[in-house]
């Protein structure tokens, strides 16, 4: 189908039709009765992704291109698109619990995740500096409003105010650095850029730059990370969790689309972000140690996961994108999961957001706290976990990158040894007998159990049989278009 010069794919924008529509359908739903459960707003929700989820299987192990070229279904997109509508219906889960914070308006809430994901959707599949754009705006602008809903909490508030500032100011250099490489290569799509990359001149040079640093704002990438902590403490339990992963998700699916066709194998090009990976690795773990809130904790961890992440690019060979992917897999099951042991216990709130609730947590909740164990040992690189796997893979691409892939390599051995101490430290705290400290009152609903479990499978499956991912590492290995 075509329409007015544009061609148009539809089961290429199935997923993101069905996910607008169950968006929609939320909102008209809220609007009818205000005296809808909030169950069932959520539930329309998760609905959603089980229909986006359907019409992108026909679209597995495809290569589709929609809007002229600008967007694209492929081989590459197809799982971040799997990662995306994981963690929208985790996190719908967990924000259908009674005490979880959204603001009093579920309908609302709930489309503005939906919406949001849409975001990361169209992320993952531009291949043209304009879609990237509106994708990574949509998908802040709708977490801009979600990272505030937990009101009146001034936390919570803060929290949407460092958010905007921080993110309208790396969307700044954003499309000052797009508009540089569009006058530098004279085009939008990749491929011009491309080419412009193969003779780089000044202005080439300062466009990508300001774009890398517009994408590390995204990424909470080392020096561009101090909004984090704060963000992932303020905000509502179920933003924390979704923004922990799905914003990371999409980000990175940008960042890989450009350094592989953009840049192919020129690993040289990407030097100043092998120097931010390193950066990160080290502050992400290092700021993690003196944290004695567990959301804080987290935030730092997610600096030096991310640093991680880079590593895979190392080389920018194509092994590097199963690692990225099986990385990214293993970190979503494992944060999602740690989310979701601390709205199991809090009954949707971060009542159990302080390290101080932990103390002596077996004796009162031994499940949640042997899962809790299960996640951070996988976050710290424990054998037989999923995180261990994902590291070796890492550490094998870092090897293969040249001189700042050995840097990369040390840097992601030294993190991984301070990461030890953060998260043992947690886990001795959760076993240790601890006399005098007080039962906080804390939720049974179902909901949480199954993203708990969930997340436990996946770690345990994949760190003990990761053939069952990797097997299909020559589909994932595909070069990106």
């Amino acid at each position: 189908m075509s329409f007015q010069g544009v061609s148009i794919s539809w089961p290429v924008l199935a997923p993101i039709v069905a996910l607008t529509a169950g968006g929609l359908l939320v909102l008209l739903v809220d609007l009818a009765s205000k005296a809808i459960p909030r169950g069932v707003l959520y539930g329309i929700g998760v609905a959603s992704c089980v229909a986006a989820f359907v019409t992108m299987l026909p679209l597995y192990g495809q290569e589709q291109v929609t809007l002229n070229g600008a967007f694209a279904s492929d081989r590459f997109s197809w799982m971040f698109d799997a990662l995306l509508l994981l963690t929208l219906a985790v996190t719908l889960v967990l924000s259908s619990l009674r005490k979880a914070e959204d603001g009093g308006n579920a309908g609302a809430y709930a489309a503005l995740l939906i919406f949001c994901t849409i975001g990361g959707f169209v992320m993952a599949g531009a291949d043209n500096l304009i879609i990237i754009f509106l994708g990574i705006e949509q998908l802040s602008l709708a977490l801009y409003v979600l990272a505030g809903t937990g009101f009146p909490r001034e936390a919570s508030q803060e929290a949407a105010l460092k958010y905007v500032l921080l993110g309208s100011l790396a969307s700044g250099f954003l499309i000052f650095g797009s508009a540089l490489l569009y006058g530098a290569s004279g085009g939008v799509s990749l491929g011009a850029i491309a080419r412009a990359a193969a003779a780089p001149q000044g202005l080439f040079v300062a466009g990508f730059a300001l774009f890398l640093v517009g994408l590390s704002f995204k990424l909470a990438l080392t020096p561009f990370h101090t909004w984090a902590p704060d963000v992932y403490e303020g905000s509502p339990l179920a933003i924390t969790a979704y923004m922990s992963v799905a914003v990371k998700a999409a980000a990175f699916a940008i960042l890989a689309r450009v350094a592989y066709t953009v840049f192919g194998h020129d690993s040289v090009a990407l030097i100043p972000l092998w120097g931010v990976a390193i950066l990160s690795m080290l502050v992400g773990n290092l700021g993690a140690i003196r944290q004695t809130n567990l959301k804080r904790l987290l935030g730092y961890s997610s600096i030096a996961q991310a640093g991680y992440i880079v590593v895979a690019l190392a080389g920018v060979s194509p092994g590097g994108l199963a690692a990225m992917l099986f990385y990214l897999t293993a970190y979503a099951f494992t944060t999602l999961g740690a989310f979701a042991v601390m709205a199991l216990l809090g009954d949707g709130s971060d009542t159990y957001a302080e390290l101080a609730s932990y103390r002596g947590l077996f004796f009162r909740r031994p499940w949640p706290a042997a899962a809790m164990a299960l996640f951070f040992f996988s976050l710290a690189g424990i054998p037989a976990t999923a995180g261990f796997y994902g590291k070796v893979l890492l550490l094998q691409q870092a090897f293969g990158g040249g001189p700042w892939g050995i840097g990369m390599a040390i840097a992601l051995v030294f993190g991984t040894l301070v990461s030890f101490y953060v998260y043992g430290k947690v886990v001795w705290d959760m076993y240790a007998p601890a006399e005098g400290v007080a039962a906080v009152p804390s939720g049974n609903a179902l909901a949480p159990w199954i993203a708990v479990v969930a997340g436990a499978a996946g770690t345990l499956v994949f760190g003990v049989l990761p053939q069952l991912f990797y097997a299909s590492q020559p589909f994932l290995t595909a070069a990106v278009r």
